[in-house]
């Protein structure tokens, strides 16, 4: 039976016995939550890594014995699905090849998708079909999309809470915004779901002609060793007039700064006419316009300030144009590692171009914000941090300087195709993360939280401490409207922090009406205040039973962002006993080694996948390549390799696994896996599933495979038994299948982990059987150097005195003392030279009649494997020179 066929078989066996439908019980039961999918698309094979290893942890809990909820709904909030909408009516042609090539959709059907509501319904079927198919133990009759309109009495409520703790606040603010939405953005608006970053630039005036040219800078303290400024000429400037003033800037700067100011364009005019003219700084002195093709013309506002004493780029700008003896650097703060051309000497830095300038730049950013002190009049000994906010409010009062906003990581761009800028909204609406107390309720139960990978805290950490205001309503798009402000719609990364609390009741609460779920009513299910009659207690009953998320899944790209927020919004609503009790955050999953992208055309759909390889190969392929907080790489070769195991542990359990009586052989295999059982249930609980897979799967495989070569009689009845329970969470189908193969009625779902006993593992069996593994590996090394097949191999076995000896310096650690009581001193002597180096170290080793009895066993095995004839001869019994070179575990060999 192929995979495909097997797995299908066991998903419509679940479905029919509604294997993850969970209800209330008694005791306590956990939620495992990923982030809930936006429909926009297909999923592909990127998408599997984040809801394998959710529902992985899932199985997992459950083969412990705890009862967990894996529900899954549908993320539509905001203007990502519409502007996919619009693409669609206008016939997009990337957008067409993407959906046609890519994902192997049908043209007309693609073009069909143009009404947003249906182009939801396309999508979100197609992810479910895919989880469906991958296995997902999701529990989908609590599905919900984010326009539901139960679900947007839920955010409402939301909004409710957070206002009446001060948190909803309005005001003036700078925000991301795409200019042709005429809309806030945020990640989920954004091509690739990047985060607009937004930070705070000092622009300085520099009079030019009837205006001024403006820089924008991060330093403004530095304006007193300003020497030049930096003009591209290459590129294109504008002259403006805005704040009633005449200011020239680059043309890409325009759209960012107009979002910030009432500008009009009033002249065109290129770089290269301001070159060798001069300005005035703030301070009355005059300086030259020199050229500098690394000035880019849509950051900041096109012109550059150079302070070459204090930026590296500027040092080497002016040297690599000869214009040092010309104009002198000006050294305006001290300290060690300081000033520019200090750094780029020690770090040889070559010319602007060389990689080495970025380095030198932020090492020389770094010393002086860490250390460096000013030197000029009015600021002498002030920190660099200080002089900072000094200056600018200086030139500030001099009407030299004023702030602007602008996106570190630019270009940014919305889905709609158009440029993201920053504009200063008047009466936006923010949820205020700034607020200290807070931050500081939210930082403090960050660090009492269970977080995998452990470094991922102080990511929360640094996040809660840098977010202010976050505009949290948008003009237009899908989802909540705000209820504060009517016509308003609560933007995506704003309704998906509290989510997982509506899952608890989703499958009970379309019984009733959306007019009935009042602010009354969620305090009453949710936070348990005021009066609630039978139908809503039973609503508590089950958040109570369910709530706290036990672990919120994520991709990596969310830790700066939805997490934080995640953690806050509960901080803020709930009681501590509601607060999440931990995240897993993984990497994302290369394809051949590259990131995956639509241009490359290296994206592998996810049910496409399925198909070609097999749901449990797509799911351990993404899961047990790498480390968690690592991005793994999907190959087809070793997707191909993985199916091939599969492949053969179905064959040998159909072959072999009724079948319980085995020989010794059979001890050492089960003692093996005993041992990487017990080691595996640590791994899992830690999430460290590239372990849990090398061990549970390549080595037990490995294992598996020896044992078949060297017994006689195969008996893998026990073996199965537990091998397919504890692996079942990585490839549950296949271990479905073998878990019937053994004769099984009941499904593999409903077993525990196995309960080991220290009886279980027996490490002289183990050791035995590695002495003959070595021994067949240094038989065939011999065979390789000497150049030819064996006829005859002699085998010596070590001698009875020396497993003593050895025994003695393990315990006694001294040589001198081993020699005391030894009759033969000499020789023995002779034999613990090698191992006197490693006295304190010494593995033990199992007694000598045990290794001769195992190794005489494997006579026959070793005859059929080289098919020579095989002699064994104790050591003492022979006078062959080979023999005493025989060591406890280590037998002479000798090849004729």
């Amino acid at each position: 039976m192929q995979l495909n066929e097997i797995e299908r078989k066991w998903q419509k066996k679940w479905s029919e016995e509604k294997a993850y439908e969970f209800e209330k019980e008694e005791g306590k039961g956990l939620i495992i939550s990923p982030a809930f999918p936006y429909p926009n698309s297909p999923q592909h094979i990127g998408h599997a890594r984040t809801y394998t290893i959710a529902d992985i942890h899932a199985r997992y809990l459950r083969l412990i014995g705890k009862k967990v909820l894996f529900p899954m709904g549908f993320h539509v909030t905001g203007t990502p699905i519409l502007a996919m909408a619009k693409k669609i009516a206008k016939k997009d042609p990337e957008l067409m090849r993407i959906f046609t090539e890519i994902y192997g959709m049908e043209r007309k059907v693609a073009e069909g998708l143009a009404d947003p509501e249906q182009l939801v319904m396309y999508f979100s079927d197609e992810i479910e079909k895919g989880m469906k198919e991958m296995g997902f133990s999701i529990d989908w009759r609590r599905k919900f999309y984010t326009f539901d309109k139960h679900f947007n009495k839920f955010i409402i409520w939301q909004f409710h809470k957070l206002k009446e703790n001060g948190y909803i606040v309005k005001g003036e603010h700078p925000v991301a915004w795409c200019p042709e939405c005429n809309n806030a953005v945020s990640s989920h608006d954004t091509k690739e779901d990047k985060d607009p970053e937004i930070e705070e630039v000092t622009a300085i005036k520099y009079k030019y002609a009837d205006g001024f040219i403006l820089t924008g800078t991060y330093r403004p303290e530095t304006i007193y060793g300003v020497t030049n400024l930096w003009i591209n000429p290459n590129t294109n400037y504008l002259k403006v007039k805005a704040r009633n003033e005449y200011y020239y800037i680059s043309e890409e700067a325009y759209p960012n700064l107009s979002l910030q100011m009432e500008m009009e364009r009033v002249e065109e005019i290129k770089g290269r006419e301001f070159i060798g003219k001069t300005v005035k700084e703030p301070f009355g002195r005059e300086i030259p316009i020199l050229e500098a093709e690394f000035v880019k013309e849509g950051e900041g506002t096109g012109a550059v300030m150079s302070v070459p004493a204090h930026a590296p780029m500027d040092f080497l700008a002016l040297r690599d144009l000869g214009k040092l003896e010309e104009i002198k650097p000006i050294k305006i703060i001290e300290g060690e590692g300081i000033p520019a051309e200090e750094v780029v000497k020690k770090l040889g830095v070559k010319d602007q171009k060389d990689p080495l300038a970025e380095k030198a730049t932020k090492m020389l950013y770094k010393q002086e914000a860490h250390s460096g002190k000013m030197i000029v009049k009015g600021l002498i000994g002030e920190k660099v941090m200080d002089a900072k906010e000094t200056t600018k409010k200086k030139l500030a009062e001099l009407g030299f300087a004023f702030q602007i906003y602008v996106l570190a990581n630019a270009p940014v761009e919305c889905r709609c195709g158009a440029p993201v800028g920053v504009k200063k909204v008047k009466d936006q609406w923010f949820i205020d993360y700034g607020n200290k107390e807070w931050k500081e309720s939210a930082k403090e139960w960050i660090g009492k939280m269970h977080i995998i990978p452990e470094k991922t805290r102080k990511e929360y950490l640094n996040t809660v401490d840098w977010l202010d205001k976050k505009a949290c309503t948008r003009a237009a798009g899908l989802g909540t409207e705000f209820p504060f402000d009517k016509g308003k719609i609560i933007e995506p990364l704003s309704d998906s922090t509290i989510y997982m609390a509506f899952y608890t009741i989703a499958n009970k609460i379309k019984e009733f009406k959306p007019e009935e779920l009042t602010l009354e009513f969620f305090d009453f299910v949710f936070l348990g205040k005021g009066e609630g009659n039978e139908r809503m207690k039973e609503l508590r009953e089950r958040f109570l039973y369910w709530y706290p998320v036990y672990a919120r899944h994520s991709g990596a790209d969310l830790t700066r962002n939805h997490l934080p927020f995640f953690i806050m919004n509960h901080v803020a609503i709930f009681p501590k006993e509601q607060w999440p009790l931990g995240t897993v955050v993984n990497g994302f999953v290369l394809m051949e080694g590259k990131k995956m992208s639509k241009s490359l055309g290296n994206i592998l759909p996810l049910r496409k996948a399925i198909k070609e390889y097999g749901a449990d190969v797509i799911r351990f392929s993404v899961t047990g390549g790498a480390d968690l907080s690592l991005d793994t790489n999907f190959e087809k070769s070793v997707a191909e390799g993985v199916k091939s195991r599969i492949g053969f542990l179905l064959e040998t359990a159909e072959k072999y696994g009724k079948e319980k009586q085995g020989d010794e052989l059979l001890e050492w295999l089960l003692s093996r896996l005993y041992r990487r059982v017990k080691r595996a249930e640590g791994l899992y609980g830690e999430m460290k599933l590239r372990e849990v897979g090398h061990e549970l799967f390549y080595e037990t495989y490995s294992d598996l495979q020896w044992y078949l070569k060297r017994t006689e009689k195969p008996a893998l009845n026990e073996f199965f038994m537990v091998w397919a329970k504890v692996f079942s969470p990585f490839i549950p189908h296949t271990c479905e299948e073998i878990w019937h193969i053994l004769g099984n009625e009941n499904s593999i779902l409903r077993e525990c982990y196995p309960k080991l006993n220290r009886g279980m593992v027996n490490e002289r069996v183990e050791q035995a059987e590695e002495i003959v593994k070595t021994l067949r590996k240094d038989i065939e090394t011999v065979s390789e150097l000497v150049g030819k097949k064996p006829k005859k191999i002699t085998i010596f076995l070590s001698a009875g005195w020396k497993y003593d000896a050895y025994n003695k310096l393990r315990e006694q650690k001294k040589l001198d003392e081993v020699l005391k009581n030894m009759e033969e001193k000499e020789k023995t002597a002779v034999f613990l030279k090698s191992y006197v180096k490693y006295a304190h170290s010494l593995p033990e080793i199992i007694e000598s009649e045990k290794e001769w009895e195992w190794i005489k066993k494997a006579k026959k095995f070793m005859e059929k494997e080289f098919d020579a004839d095989v002699i064994i001869v104790e050591e003492e019994k022979s006078n062959n020179e080979r023999a005493v070179k025989a060591k406890p575990g280590k037998p002479s060999i000798l090849i004729e």
